[in-house]
């Protein structure tokens, strides 16, 4: 698959609601609702991560004019901000957290993950402690991607099955065990081995910011042939 070539948004946030000073992507609350209003307006559809492993699995097209939404992280503005934006029009969305910062001032509850995941928002691992996974020694991996993923289903009553690499790195190690995991899929950022094809172990994403409340950047981010304007990064 070519740069030219169709690939279907995978948007990713990580806070949306007022700007802290920190080093964390922000989205304004107002920025995100005119987000998904051009969405809506345009007759985007948003779709989940299963119906895109679903239409990846069965060989199938990617329909254009649609995306997926997700958010990094779990802060506490995922769940008061974002969430009932997205209950408002309609979306769905996949929020992967990091049960080990689960609770931290800042981050949602697993009362509130809880609650979105029995609301059809689907959750997802980040790991258990944020990190990144090129630099984890062999004997830590299973924690990392395989405890989150139990922690997750034991606090939320729900499977598991997508993971989201903290900064986008992984290894062929990584995806290896992810795969044995059980999870059907993973979440990247702009990174890949190969440009050739769709590595479903490795969705990339394009990142939103506060940036993309222009009309423009937005479109350009939502069109499908936004690697157009970035370079490919190495895994690790």
């Amino acid at each position: 698959m070519s740069r030219l070539s169709y690939q279907l948004p995978i948007l990713g946030y990580h806070r949306v609601g007022p700007y802290k000073g920190d080093h964390v992507p922000t989205v304004s609350g107002e920025a995100f609702e005119r987000q998904l209003s051009f969405l809506a307006r345009r007759r985007y559809c948003v779709l989940s991560l299963e119906e895109l492993v679903t239409l990846l699995d069965g060989g199938r097209s990617l329909p254009r004019r649609s995306v997926v939404i997700t958010f990094d992280d779990g802060y506490e503005e995922t769940h008061s901000v974002a969430w009932p934006l997205l209950k408002r029009f309609g979306f769905t969305a996949t929020v992967f957290v990091t049960p080990g910062e689960v609770g931290w001032p800042g981050f949602v509850s697993w009362d509130q993950v809880s609650e979105m995941a029995h609301d059809g928002i689907t959750i997802g691992s980040h790991t258990m402690h944020h990190s990144y996974l090129p630099l984890v020694k062999d004997d830590q991996l299973p924690e990392e991607l395989i405890s989150s993923k139990q922690v997750i289903e034991e606090r939320v009553g729900r499977p598991v099955s997508f993971i989201s690499y903290p900064v986008g790195g992984f290894t062929s190690q990584v995806q290896a065990i992810v795969k044995q995991a059980g999870y059907l899929a993973a979440c990247t950022t702009n990174r890949a081995f190969s440009a050739s094809a769709v590595d479903r172990y490795a969705l990339r994403r394009v990142k939103v910011t506060e940036r993309d409340a222009q009309p423009l950047l937005f479109w350009a981010k939502v069109s499908g042939y936004y690697d157009l304007f970035r370079q490919l990064k190495h895994p690790s």
